[in-house]
């Protein structure tokens, strides 16, 4: 960093320069550079956002302004004149000087530092350029490699040093942010292209920048480095194209990395001690925001702690969680129809959801070796009038070696109506951690809505569709227009729509439809009492993130909810789950709304006790030692 901004200091003076900082304030030698750099603006913080997030923030900072980006690990070679000039021109979206492999000093590719500029992806070029013949095969239609250098680029120009065109920028829009790291840059470059701008190579002495040069020296960092460029390739090819091409281009790497030489002596160097823990792979199908989704984050965090060696595998993409994954957990992109992923050798378990596409993935990755186990961790509200899952999808799980439910009447309700497997565990969900719990346990309860000078909050924090049942909600408070209380409702979804617009017109004012949140610290932020009057849940996270903070919670008595409150104990139950009893319980609680910081902080030792983070790896840590148990 400090090289890149001395370089920018010499040739370009007069240019403000803001910096999007992921390194945190206790990032070693970072201060110092700060100091030193006193007038460049620095933002970001401690949580790595990902690349194309810095980039959209700060561009929103200079509204006015053209753009070019830089990286940390280039060094400027000039004033880039040739190359500001370019973006000028209204039909320009983008433009980059030459490139130096300082890493390389005596590379060919020196002799060619037009080689920023790229020919369009392809299926076939991705494959050439990651089995390393891009350079022999430049001169054929099969490289994204130009023979001689251009001056319009067809394909992309790489991001080390990009001028980017404000104009372009504001008719194309952002970047997008499910690339987190690497393709962002050729997915906006393409859709600028179909906008009709061009894209320019300028012959102009450019930067030194040698690849991958910020975790070069890394080994894990390089690794989760390769990881997001495979899977953005993936990525580009199916925005590009649609279809099944990104994951035909994931299966052909894992056979070429399995065929070429250099490739197989770096999966043998991964080959952990005998004795060893069993190697942990754990499937989602996209990393959004959403339940299942948070605890895999959370176990595979955990598990990595305890010293399993992880794997997060994504069977569809990424999405935005990647961003709280730890480094020394491996994270990839594989489809479910081709489950060859890079493990120590020893024992092995995957643990799948109870999706199509994962159960798939489980079934063929345990076919490979005899000495591989599945487990099904179903999050699945259960369908009690009939059976939950496909008749194929049942049989699927029985082939497994284990289903771990989220509770014993979990598990009770799944398989009322089917069998499932003949070896079942079970595992609570956990929100937080047992330090971070016992740390605020001096706090005592919540204010009451009276010590905090309003009336009381309710909040219901969901998904909105229909099961959930907001408009029930909304329908049983009517009946209590003569109580103080206010209704904001967090969350979207396909529902949301036709389930506002039931709303009357009598409640305007008193009940909010605030759309969707980032989560339950921005909506229970003035949260009185946490509303799930869903007619269908499993394991309602939001129950625990409510009770982790104190504050009381009223639900649904359905599944594993009732377990979840103690029967009672730790909050409200509602049963049955109308309107009518969902109105007299409200009734109840609004007329003593004293008495709901006490109701909270019993949740909160319920949390405590029961759902910590700890606690459910505790669980899954007990299934996957039983499966490997030879007394089975």
């Amino acid at each position: 960093m400090k090289s890149c901004l001395t370089s920018v200091a010499a040739h370009l003076p007069e240019l403000k320069v803001h910096v999007w900082d992921n390194s945190g304030p206790d990032y070693v030698g970072m201060e110092g550079v700060r100091v030193e750099f006193p007038t460049v603006e620095w933002h970001g913080g401690n949580v790595n956002v990902g690349f194309a997030a810095g980039v959209n923030a700060l561009a929103e900072l200079v509204p006015e302004c053209d753009l070019l980006l830089l990286n940390p690990d280039a060094e400027l070679l000039g004033p880039l004149d040739g190359t500001r000039r370019a973006i000028r021109r209204h039909d320009v979206a983008a433009a980059a000087p030459t490139v130096v492999d300082s890493a390389n000093p005596e590379s060919e590719s020196n002799a060619r530092p037009w080689d920023v500029a790229h020919r369009p992806l392809t299926l076939t070029r991705a494959l050439v350029a990651r089995v390393g013949y891009a350079e022999r095969l430049r001169n054929t239609p099969f490289s994204d490699m130009y023979r001689s250098k251009p001056i319009d680029v067809a394909g992309y120009l790489t991001g080390a040093c990009l001028g980017i065109s404000r104009d372009a920028w504001e008719a194309v829009g952002p970047f997008d942010e499910e690339f987190f790291l690497y393709g962002e840059e050729l997915h906006w470059q393409r859709r600028a292209v179909e906008a009709g701008f061009r894209l320019e190579l300028v012959d102009e002495p450019g930067i030194e920048h040698g690849g991958h040069g910020t975790v070069a020296n890394d080994t894990v960092a390089s690794l989760r480095s390769r990881d997001h460029l495979r899977a953005n390739i993936a990525l580009n090819l199916d925005l590009a194209f649609g279809g099944k091409r990104g994951d035909i281009y994931l299966a052909s790497t894992s056979i070429l990395d399995r065929i070429q030489r250099s490739a197989k002596a770096s999966r043998k160097a991964r080959r952990q001690p005998p004795g060893a823990r069993p190697s942990v792979v754990i499937t989602t199908n996209r990393l959004v925001y959403g339940g299942a989704e948070r605890q895999t984050v959370l176990l595979a965090t955990e598990l990595d702690r305890r010293g399993y060696a992880v794997t997060v595998c994504c069977v569809q993409r990424f999405g935005p969680l990647v961003r709280e994954m730890p480094m020394s957990v491996r994270l990839v992109r594989q489809p479910w129809w081709f489950p060859a992923l890079d493990l120590d050798e020893g024992p092995q378990v995957v643990i799948t959801d109870a999706t199509n596409t994962e159960a798939g993935f489980g079934t063929l990755w345990k076919r490979r070796r005899a000495d591989r186990k599945w487990i099904v961790a179903g999050h699945t509200p259960p369908n009690i009038d009939a059976p939950t899952y496909s008749a194929p999808l049942a049989a699927a799980f029985r082939r497994a070696d284990g289903f771990i439910a989220l509770s014993e009447r979990h598990w009770e309700e799944l398989t009322e109506h089917q069998e499932l497997n003949r070896v079942h565990f079970t595992a609570p969900n956990g929100v937080m951690s047992a330090e971070s719990l016992s740390s605020s346990e001096s706090m005592g309860p919540n204010p009451s809505p009276a010590q905090r000078g309003r009336v009381p909050q309710l909040v219901m924090l969901s998904r909105i569709v229909e099961h959930k049942n907001p408009h029930l909600l909304v329908e049983a408070l009517e009946g209590l227009d003569h109580l103080p209380w206010e209704l904001s409702i967090y969350g979207d979804g396909p529902d949301r729509e036709r389930l506002q617009a039931l709303t009357p017109k009598s409640l305007d004012g008193r009940v909010h439809w605030r759309g969707w949140s980032p989560g339950p610290e921005h909506a229970f932020a003035e949260c009185d009492l946490v509303c799930v009057p869903s007619g269908a849940e499993a394991f309602p996270l939001v129950i625990l993130e409510a009770m982790a903070r104190r504050i009381p919670v009223v639900a649904s008595a359905v599944c594993a909810v009732p377990e979840m409150l103690d029967a009672g104990a730790a909050g409200v139950l509602v049963d049955p789950i109308t309107v009518d009893a969902w109105r007299s319980t409200l009734s109840q609680l609004l007329e003593n709304p004293d008495e709901l910081p006490e109701l909270g902080m019993r949740g909160y030792l319920r949390t405590k006790s029961h759902y910590t983070i700890e606690t459910m790896a505790d669980a899954y840590e007990a299934a996957i030692d039983a499966v490997f148990s030879p007394q089975r």
